[in-house]
């Protein structure tokens, strides 16, 4: 998986890096800092499901090694989604290249399906392409992340076509989430584009957001709400991310029960 400029992990967190500053990214503010109740239940589900795929071998692997064999159990929700998100790299990357009429990386049969599904977009929509797999910064929040595309596009709109500039993430995923608007409302709120020559550009205005959900059978195009409201969300997930990530880990002090009962036992 490639990993956008300037980046670094802290395990699986993402900082920015700018001009000796550091920068969460949105993407992982957003996964720390907004609640996933279906998580729980899909990770058992892909626990129970890789137990029953291993119903003839999962025995002698546990007789064997039984802490192994948690391991590999415990670990299996991990690998699907690594191959899901792999595979929706192999996806951004070669709908970029084709975008951009930049030679392709290898395609590979997983990865076609999709790439036709971009390409039927690129048909239907013949969209203007302003920026794309651009750096963004906002200084003042302290946040960044990488955008997919900034894009002219024509929509239909009271019964005729108006072109209208919009940020536009392409998925690959089983679906398109609400939390996509946390992520473009903030792609729109940053302040300046980080240039490869260590230059700052500035944030094209846009007027909305869109969704390209690709899938093997062709693709979906959905608006997304990223107005103020939404971005006061995303600010709002920021500042649980940092209680989760720094705060809470200031809160909790010296301990004096020892002492107390120290003292006591003095005064006895």
């Amino acid at each position: 998986m490639t990993a956008p400029r300037n980046t670094s992990s802290r395990g699986s967190k993402r900082l920015y890096s700018w001009r000796d500053e550091a920068y969460w990214s949105v993407t992982t503010i957003i996964g720390g800092g907004v609640p996933k109740p279906a998580l729980l239940p899909w990770g058992i589900k892909m626990v129970a499901e890789a137990a029953v795929e291993m119903a003839d071998t999962l025995p002698a692997m546990v007789a064997a090694d039984r802490e192994g064999a948690i391991r590999f159990l415990k670990g299996s929700p991990y690998a699907k989604r690594d191959k899901a998100a792999d595979l929706g790299t192999l996806v951004h990357e070669a709908a970029e290249a084709h975008a951009l009429g930049r030679p392709m990386p290898p395609v590979t049969a997983d990865v076609r399906p999709y790439l036709d599904s971009f390409e039927r977009f690129l048909a239907d929509f013949t969209p203007e392409i302003i920026a794309t797999e651009a750096s963004v910064y906002n200084r003042s929040e302290h946040y960044a992340g990488t955008l997919d595309m900034i894009a002219r596009l024509m929509l239909p709109q009271s019964e005729c076509l108006v072109p209208k500039t919009y940020i536009l993430d392409a998925k690959s995923g089983k679906d398109v989430y609400p939390e996509v608007g946390l992520q473009l409302a903030a792609y729109r709120n940053a302040e300046f584009i980080g240039l490869p020559d260590g230059s700052e550009g500035p944030m094209p205005a846009v007027d909305g957001a869109l969704a390209l959900h690709l899938t093997v059978n062709g693709y979906r195009l959905i608006e997304v709400r990223c107005d103020y409201e939404v971005y006061r969300s995303f600010l709002y997930a920021r500042e649980v991310f940092r209680w989760q990530e720094t705060t809470s880990k200031t809160v909790l002090g010296a301990e004096y029960g020892a002492l107390v009962e120290q003292k006591q036992e003095a005064l006895l």
